[in-house]
């Protein structure tokens, strides 16, 4: 090798060493596995992204705001909302996992193809990252070879393959990209909850901030023998939390909407850790339609929300009832005791484990299962009548006394829980079967539901093995 060669050679491998030394790498043309161009989009950082502008086939423009973000329609910013901040993440992440994106041409008349020419149908995606020059991307149609999306670099038209399904993440409306929740706050930032319905006196339950910690407001005139429900206040708390906004109402639509507001509306108020408020205001529409109007105190604008959505969150007094039926220990339970007409079966607790007493000739294809037990426990636990029983009926009559199917809960101790289901609710109010009930709770008669006596009437088939 003449002198001169070793001497080049010498000098490339030095400065090699040098640029690996100083954290330099000399840029390469990525390149595909096939050996064409590769998709490069390493110079998108989720992190540093401040603001999005999408046009063609979605318009709309999002920008970081603090921790979240905001969307708007372009050129509109008083139209501006809080976006679902996850949902943008989202979308952009899903943009860097770009493994396995395939280069498939770069010819300029086969744009149309792929939706990547100015026809309407591209989806344009401006990038604003802080540090960063913007990076705009033009997304096209779904059903590459790769389960992808096709996409190019807006200043390029190189065509590839992503291999992310693209579409339903970034091809949005404004409304889309929203977070549809009105009432946006943690559920541990809440100490009270006030409730106002029609004529009714406002109804206050208040937070200590542990799960079930919900209580009445202290004075809260109650009927007698009336049991209050945290468990209900709690779900009542979050539902309230995850009411989504269905559509935002404009014209006369929203200036008639905010009229009838104004004149008549039910109402919950959340009140904050922070001594703020916030207020919804609910409309009162006829039970034949599908969506209520709704308005955030503070707010101009109003919005439809589901009319079983809105009624989760529009409680009365009564809706907080307890209207549990059994109330034991589960870990205290030493016998179980269901009589459905002339059939009964006993289970009782001997040692850790569970035997059957009743019937004591079973079935003998019947083969005992003693966690069966414990499960119908739970279940009984959990039962919950489907609605306090206004109207007074005989015992006779209600199919009470005898009970057309009873159950006995017996802790150790001696104190026992006592269920009797009865005969059929006539002109049941819910368009389903029911059955009259009382529990040892309080003396109310109670309507539940015809499948809990259906089931219990099973019998020892409740405790069967699988």
């Amino acid at each position: 090798m003449k002198k001169g060669l070793l001497i080049a050679v010498g000098a490339a491998v030095v400065l090699l060493v040098f640029m690996f030394v100083a954290g330099e790498r000399p840029k390469v043309q990525p390149a595909s596995s096939s050996g064409g161009p590769a998709l490069d989009l390493s110079g998108l950082d989720p992190a540093r992204v401040s603001g999005l502008e999408l046009s063609g086939a979605r318009r709309a423009t999002l920008q970081r705001d603090g921790d979240g973000w905001t969307v708007a329609e372009p050129g509109a910013p008083e139209s501006r909302f809080a976006a679902d901040g996850e949902m943008v993440k989202g979308a952009l992440e899903a943009l860097t996992r770009v493994s396995g994106a395939k280069f498939v041409t770069r010819d300029v008349d086969r744009l149309s193809e792929y939706w990547l020419n100015d026809g309407g149908r591209a989806l344009k995606v401006r990038i604003v990252q802080e540090g960063r020059p913007p990076m705009e991307l033009v997304l096209g149609r779904e059903g590459a070879s790769n389960g992808g999306t096709y996409v190019r670099n807006a200043a390029s038209t190189e065509v590839f393959e992503h291999p992310v399904r693209l579409g339903w993440l970034w091809r949005k409306r404004v409304m889309d990209w929203r977070d549809a929740r009105l009432v946006r706050v943690a559920l541990g930032d809440l100490t009270a909850l006030v409730f106002r319905v029609g004529e009714d006196a406002p109804v206050t339950v208040t937070s200590t901030g542990t799960p079930g910690g919900w209580r009445l407001a202290e004075g809260t005139q109650v009927p007698e023998g009336f049991r209050f429900s945290a468990l209900v206040a709690d779900q009542v708390a979050r539902d309230l939390l995850e009411l989504e906004l269905q559509d935002v109402l404009i014209g006369e639509a929203a200036a008639q909407a905010a009229r009838e507001l104004a004149q008549a509306h039910d109402s919950v108020e959340a009140r904050l850790e922070s001594g703020r408020s916030v207020v919804l205001r609910l409309g009162r529409a006829a039970a034949s339609e599908d969506t209520v109007a709704a308005q955030v105190e503070g707010d101009s604008r109003v919005y439809a929300v589901s009319a079983v959505s809105a009624s989760q969150v529009r409680k009365r007094l009564g809706d907080l009832r307890d209207l549990r039926l059994l109330r034991f220990a589960l870990e205290k339970v030493d016998r179980l005791s269901i009589q459905a007409g002339e059939a009964q079966v006993v289970v009782a607790k001997e040692g850790q484990g569970w035997t059957l007493l009743e019937p004591k000739a079973p079935p003998e294809s019947f083969r005992f299962d003693g966690t069966q037990v414990e499960a119908q426990l739970v279940w009984l636990q959990q039962l919950e009548a489907a609605r306090l029983l206004d109207a007074s009926v005989q015992d006779a009559e209600a199919g009470l006394s005898p009970p057309v199917t009873s159950v006995e809960v017996r802790e150790e101790g001696g104190a026992v829980q006592t269920l009797r289901l009865g005969n059929e609710v006539p002109n049941a109010a819910t368009g389903r079967k029911e059955v009259y009930a009382r529990g040892s709770l309080d003396a109310f008669t109670y309507a539940v539901e015809d499948r809990a006596r259906a089931w219990l009437a099973r019998g020892h088939a409740l405790f069967s093995a699988p």
